[in-house]
C-alpha cells in the first residue's frame, strides 16, 4: 500500500475543474477562502501539544511570548517526549538565543552548549531522556497508516464531515458526467471519473488496482497543468513525493519493483510515475517511507556530529528560504504557531554559523521560561486550531494557492512548493 492518506478532496480540487471553475468564479484569495471555511472543518490543537516559551521583554518593555505546536505521531516523538520532559523539570528556564543565522535559523539552548564561543560548563540534562536512532528521522508506511487509523477511531466524522463527503460525492459524480459526455475523453479519462466517485464514496476497488497506482491516476493526472505535466506532488526536488497529512508538510520515497508491459521484472525506467504508465510500465511498492519537511517556522533539534541525534535541549526554528538539504538529517519536532516576529527580527550573530560572539553577548535572548500549556493554569492557557488538511475548504485553499485568480494575480503559477501551503492556524474562539 503505498499514499493512501492524502486527502482526495485536497488532490483533487488542485486541478478539479469543477472546484477550478468553482474558485475562478469567484475569484477568492486563499486568505478569504480560510475565512469562510466552516467551524467543522477548524480542528482543536490539545494543549498536550503546545509549548509556551516566554522570552525577555523587547527594549520597549512589551511581552514576546512565542508559542510552538509539537509534532503529531507518528513523527519524532522520542524528541517530543524529550521535550515535554526538560520544559516540565524546567531546564529551559533561563536559557538563551544563541545564534541567528541569516535566512537560516534561529537557535536556542544552553549558551555553554554547542557554542564555539561558549568557556562554561553545559547545564545539566535531567534524567531520563531518551536517546533516538537515525532511523526514527523518517517513518515507514505501515506507521504512518497505523496512527491514520488511530485518528478516525479518536474522531468520527460528525454530521458536517458526512455532509462534506456526499457534497464531495456530488462534484465526484458531476465530474464523470461531463467526461462520459463528452466524445472527446479518452479511455483513462473514464477510469479516472469512476475512481473519483469510488474513493470519494469509500468504495475504491481493493483487488483490480494497486493503492499507488490508485493514487497516480487520480492524484497526478488531477493535478497536471500544460506547464506542469508532473502534477504537482511529483514536483519535488527534494522527495518523489509531498504531500500535507495530518497538518504536517511530508516528504516521500518508495523502493519499487518495476515491470514491462509484459509484467516481465525491469530496472527502475528513471521516469516519473505517470510517464513510466504511460509506457505500460508497472510497479509493486516493497518500502516506503515519510518524514517532515524543512519548511519556514519549522521547529528542529540541533546535534552534534553523527551519530548524534540531539536531545531536544538545543531547538532551532527556520527564518529564510526553507532548508530542505536538511530533511532526514536532523529531527524536526514542531513548528512555530504564534510569536515568530520575535524570532525572526532578532539582531544577527556575526560569529561562525550566526552564533553570537562573546562581544556580542549583550545580543543574546534570554529565554525566561517554555511551559508545556497543559500545565499552565486555565485562565493562562492558549487554545488554537488549525484548517483541517483533510477538509474541503483546505483543498480550495491549496488550489487557489497553487493558482491563484484574485484580480491582482496575472498568470497563475500552475503548481506550489509544499512550502507554500502552509496550514492556516488561528486562535481557538473563547
Amino acid at each position: 500500500m503505498t499514499k493512501p492518506l492524502i486527502s482526495f478532496a485536497a488532490l483533487l480540487a488542485l486541478g478539479s475543474p469543477a472546484l477550478a471553475q468553482h474558485a475562478a468564479s469567484t475569484e477568492l484569495s486563499p486568505g478569504e477562502i480560510v475565512a469562510q471555511a466552516p467551524a467543522a472543518e477548524w480542528t482543536a490543537i490539545p494543549a498536550e501539544d503546545l509549548l509556551v516559551m516566554t522570552l525577555a521583554p523587547a527594549a520597549d518593555g512589551s511581552a514576546r511570548q512565542v508559542v510552538i505546536q509539537l509534532m503529531s505521531a507518528p513523527f519524532s516523538q522520542g524528541w517530543v517526549q524529550n521535550i515535554r520532559t526538560l520544559a516540565r523539570a524546567g531546564w529551559y528556564d533561563d536559557i538563551a538565543v544563541n545564534r541567528v543565522q541569516d535566512n537560516y535559523v534561529v537557535q536556542w539552548g544552553d549558551p555553554n552548549y554547542d557554542n564555539p564561543e561558549a568557556e562554561g560548563e553545559a547545564k545539566p540534562l535531567p534524567e531520563g531522556l531518551n536517546v533516538i536512532s537515525e532511523s526514527e528521522y523518517r517513518v515507514t508506511m505501515d506507521a504512518l497508516s497505523d496512527a491514520n487509523a488511530q485518528l478516525q477511531v479518536a474522531n468520527p466524522p460528525t454530521d458536517s464531515e458526512l455532509a462534506a463527503v456526499e457534497a464531495e460525492m456530488a462534484v465526484a459524480f458531476a465530474q464523470a458526467e461531463r467526461v462520459f459526455s463528452n466524445p472527446q475523453a479518452s479511455e483513462a479519462e473514464h477510469d479516472a471519473a469512476v475512481l473519483q466517485i469510488l474513493n470519494a464514496s469509500g468504495l475504491a476497488p481493493g483487488d483490480t488496482m494497486s493503492e499507488g497506482d490508485k493514487i497516480d491516476m487520480i492524484s497526478i493526472e488531477s493535478t497536471q497543468t500544460d506547464n506542469a505535466i508532473a502534477g504537482w506532488h511529483e514536483r519535488d526536488s527534494y522527495a518523489e513525493w509531498v504531500e500535507i497529512w495530518n497538518g504536517w508538510p511530508l516528504g516521500n520515497t518508495e523502493q519499487r519493483q518495476w515491470f514491462d508491459e509484459d509484467d516481465e521484472p525491469i530496472e527502475n525506467p528513471r521516469l516519473l510515475a505517470h510517464e513510466a504508465r504511460a509506457k505500460g510500465y508497472s510497479s509493486e511498492v516493497s518500502e516506503s517511507w515519510f518524514w517532515p519537511v524543512h519548511c519556514y517556522g519549522m521547529v528542529g533539534v540541533g546535534r552534534g556530529m553523527s551519530p548524534d541525534t540531539g536531545t531536544g535541549a538545543e531547538l532551532y526554528t527556520v527564518i529564510g528560504h526553507a532548508p530542505r538539504h536538511l530533511d532526514r538529517n536532523i529531527a524536526l519536532v514542531g513548528r512555530i504557531i504564534e510569536g515568530m516576529e520575535y524570532l525572526s527580527s532578532l539582531p544577527r550573530g556575526s560569529g561562525d554559523l550566526g552564533f553570537y560572539t562573546a562581544d556580542e553577548a549583550d545580543k543574546r535572548t534570554p529565554v525566561l521560561s517554555v511551559r508545556v500549556a497543559s500545565e499552565l493554569p486555565a485562565a493562562e492557557r492558549p487554545a488554537f486550531e488549525y484548517l483541517s488538511t483533510e477538509g474541503q475548504t483546505f483543498a480550495r485553499y491549496a488550489d487557489a494557492r497553487a493558482n491563484r485568480r484574485d484580480p491582482f494575480f496575472i498568470v497563475p503559477a500552475g503548481g506550489a512548493d509544499v512550502c507554500n501551503i502552509p496550514v492556516p492556524v488561528r486562535r481557538a474562539s473563547e
